[in-house]
């Protein structure tokens, strides 16, 4: 007969989950790597997605938009573990979403809304990519990658014509993204009946768990934590306040409250030595074509350690995003410093949240864990 479990006060919850948060484990554990996944094929091939998309904006004079392309080619990156049949539907899931969350993004530019305006929308955004990504089990990159565009469209579209340039050119990345996730099996002649393996969940089955309790709190839990990440970024006079919403974001990824402290700490990390690599570049005049080398090799970089360490994947994506920011604009070496910052003060909310709504399970689960 199984033993009643202690059911434990709030109060004891949290300040436990706090106290997991600062044990060396952790932040060891944060260091730890995982080389018996390392995969070549499907990083070379989001690679040679983003590279496709920055090449053809620069020699189509596009350099405002490229950027865009590459996020919507980023679609590749996603589902990874996925069998093709299961795959493919998703990912055309993942790229009508990419382009709905430029819309938005766009959307918010073109209204020229305020700064709360803005984060409210955009953290709103979060939640709901992360109620949706979770529905579908999906394995990748996380819900960080549609608040990242939807601010840059927020940031780049004032009118009209920019409206339909982002979309478009986030259309076509997207599309190619998904291709090139896809090629192996389309090269195959999209397999054999027996080469399909067992039947999947279908997307639309698995898309209507949205409405699930479960997974509209944790969608709630990232959007209040992804504003007050942002509002606190504001408050302190950085330019960039929504990176911050973005590191609450990606901390908050995990499902488990020990993942996101993992993640947190691997994130917070990987910025810091991340944007040390990015203020080098970034004192240095790549051009066009110098980042944009820069950029693929970084990407390429990030895939193969996203199976290994998510700290050295937060590093290689740090100065990526930095110089993809810059692609058109021009970023200085001290824009770095800011993102550090706002990195580090999204996780720290992100965690907090975390901690004052986490789980009676949870919360069984870090007693005892070693430290």
């Amino acid at each position: 007969m199984p033993f009643p479990t202690t059911v434990f006060p709030r109060p004891v919850r949290v300040r436990v989950a706090m106290t997991h948060a600062v044990r060396p484990r952790v932040w060891r554990d944060a260091m730890s790597l995982d080389i018996g996944r390392v995969g070549i094929g499907a990083p070379v091939r989001v690679g040679v997605a983003v590279a496709l998309m920055l090449v053809a904006g620069g020699l189509l004079g596009h350099h405002d938009v490229a950027g865009f392309a590459s996020l919507g080619a980023l679609v590749s990156a996603f589902c990874r573990p996925d069998p093709y049949p299961q795959r493919w539907p998703r990912l055309v899931v993942l790229a009508v979403a990419t382009v709905i969350a430029v819309a938005v993004g766009a959307a918010v530019g073109v209204a020229d809304a305020s700064a709360p305006t803005e984060v409210a929308v955009i953290s709103e955004l979060a939640g709901v990519a992360v109620v949706v990504l979770s529905a579908l089990r999906i394995v990748g990159p996380g819900a960080v990658i549609f608040a990242f565009a939807a601010t840059g469209a927020a940031g780049f579209a004032h009118t009209a014509t920019d409206v339909t340039r982002v979309l478009v050119a986030t259309a076509i990345g997207a599309t190619c993204g998904v291709l090139a996730s896809l090629a192996p099996w389309i090269a195959a002649g999209f397999g054999t009946r027996a080469e399909a393996g067992p039947q999947h969940e279908s997307v639309w089955r698995a898309l209507a768990r949205v409405t699930d309790r479960a997974l509209l709190a944790t969608g709630m839990r990232v959007t209040a934590a992804a504003a007050v990440s942002a509002a606190l970024a504001g408050a302190a006079g950085l330019s960039h306040p929504l990176w911050a919403a973005m590191g609450a974001v990606a901390a908050m990824q995990g499902v488990a409250y020990h993942r996101t402290v993992t993640r947190g700490v691997q994130r917070l990390i990987g910025n810091v030595l991340g944007a040390v690599i990015a203020a080098a570049m970034l004192a240095v005049p790549l051009g066009y074509w110098g980042a944009v080398a820069a950029i693929v090799v970084f990407q390429i970089v990030a895939e193969v350690a996203s199976t290994i360490n998510y700290t050295i994947t937060t590093l290689a994506v740090t100065p990526m995003a930095l110089l993809l920011t810059g692609l058109n604009v021009g970023l200085s070496p001290e824009v770095a410093v800011d993102r550090a910052v706002d990195t580090a003060i999204g996780v720290i909310v992100g965690i907090v949240v975390a901690a004052l709504t986490i789980a009676a399970d949870d919360a069984h689960g870090l007693v005892g864990s070693p430290s």
